[in-house]
């Protein structure tokens, strides 16, 4: 397949243009070590820790290896010697004239490492599966952006407009949707192909990156909350639910979301209650970060399947979490995400605060939309004070950027990339 560019190429050189080491953290097979490869482009020096030969020796003496660097030089595979991490803040501090790239799937291990040694002295970068601009090498729209530099509805309709003339095809996010983001995939020819990869990563994940780095005893229990976290997504987050249904205490659902949270397969959405009424439900939801995942575990082998299941509105919204996460990691400063939900009903499924304006963002699976679409987003705008909610949105699959009201459009899910 070909190197298919990733957004976060141009915020490497950033980072180092302010520090002398950068990391780049994130799910296993995201494409780390193809980024890494592309950016360094045989100029800098680069070394995996897999190679077992080379992991033993550096073990043995990592101040001798890191004096001997003479060049930038790329680490991959980096916190499998967390013994590194020392020897390299020590030529660091003492005016080391090379770049220093450092990668690894083990978020929980890596930034443990990076917090201990290198405080202050590294930029932090996160690679999460494919975007949707990236699977199909466009030029994000920065939809993100675009929203909050929009100064009020008008100049929204008209931005967003623009965008509209080179959206997506509905076919096209369909298939992104069932298959996910995780590059290897995409390689793949048939369907079984596909469903083998998506069973040997799971099985990798539990059986090397958690026993090896989390020493998680009984990794069966694991697994069936690892997969119950799939069937959720995109809903509350209960932990007393959890822990009745695997027969496990609360205590160790918590230690497992941390673990799963921190390598990258889930993520927490936070609820927005600030100076809220009492009615508003603070219980975190709880989101995939793959769509492809989500599906293997639902068995969903065909989007037409992925389509008439139940489950088809949670996958939609974790997709659309997912794609305004990966935009945001790379907006500095970044806006904050949220959701909103009340007590009797009222919802809002996303909401974007930045320089304390409020843009509430609805997702219906629908090509049409129905006025019942906008009940959340209305309570949500009255229930702040005014002017802080400047408009808001409903993300549909039909094809025109329109006015639902005064204060709110419908815009294309196409536009989102």
């Amino acid at each position: 397949m070909n190197y298919k560019k990733r957004e976060l190429e141009k915020v490497i050189g950033e980072l180092f243009d302010i520090f002398p080491i950068v990391t780049i953290t994130g799910p296993r097979q995201s494409g780390k070590t193809t980024l890494i490869k592309h950016y360094i482009n045989n100029k800098w020096k680069y070394y995996s820790l897999d190679n077992r030969e080379l992991l033993l020796r550096i073990e043995s003496d990592p101040t001798l290896f890191v004096k001997t660097l003479d060049a930038d030089t790329a680490i991959d595979e980096a916190q499998k010697c967390p013994e590194l991490f020392h020897a390299v803040k020590e030529i660091v501090d003492q005016e080391f004239p090379y770049k220093i790239l450092l990668s690894g799937s083990a978020n929980f291990l890596l930034l443990n490492s990076i917090t201990e040694s290198l405080s202050g002295r590294v930029g932090r970068l996160e690679l999460l599966p494919f975007s949707l601009a990236e699977r199909f090498n466009l030029e994000s729209n920065h939809f993100l952006d675009v929203v909050l530099d929009s100064e009020d509805i008008g100049r929204l309709f008209a931005n967003l407009s623009a965008l509209n003339k080179k959206r997506i095809k509905d076919k096209d996010i369909l298939d992104f949707v069932f298959h996910g983001g995780y590059p290897k995939i995409y390689n793949l020819k048939s369907e079984r192909a596909r469903q083998r990869w998506f069973q040997d990563y799971i099985s990798t994940y539990l059986e090397r990156d958690l026993r090896d780095l989390a020493q998680v005893a009984n990794l069966h229990t694991f697994q069936r909350v690892y997969k119950l976290f799939a069937y959720q997504t995109a809903g509350l987050f209960n932990m007393s639910a959890i822990a009745s249904d695997v027969g496990i205490t609360v205590q160790t659902v918590k230690k497992y979301i941390s673990i799963i949270e921190t390598s990258y397969q889930v993520g927490l959405l936070p609820s927005y209650h600030y100076r809220q009424r009492k009615q508003i439900i603070k219980t975190p939801k709880i989101f995939y970060l793959d769509t492809g995942l989500v599906n293997y575990f639902a068995r969903n082998q065909s989007i037409e399947k992925m389509l008439s299941t139940g489950l088809w509105g949670a996958i939609l919204e974790t997709h659309v979490y997912a794609e305004l996460l990966k935009e945001a990691k790379n907006i500095v400063p970044g806006p904050s995400i949220y959701y909103w939900r009340t007590n009797n009903g009222a919802e809002v499924d996303f909401i974007i605060e930045k320089d304390k304006l409020l843009i509430p963002i609805e997702v219906k699976s629908a090509i049409q939309i129905r006025p019942s679409s906008i009940r959340g987003l209305k309570s949500f705008t009255e229930s702040q004070e005014e002017g802080k909610v400047p408009f808001s949105i409903v993300l549909y699959r039909g094809e025109e950027v329109i006015y639902l009201n005064s204060s709110t459009l419908a815009v294309p899910l196409g536009i989102l990339y």
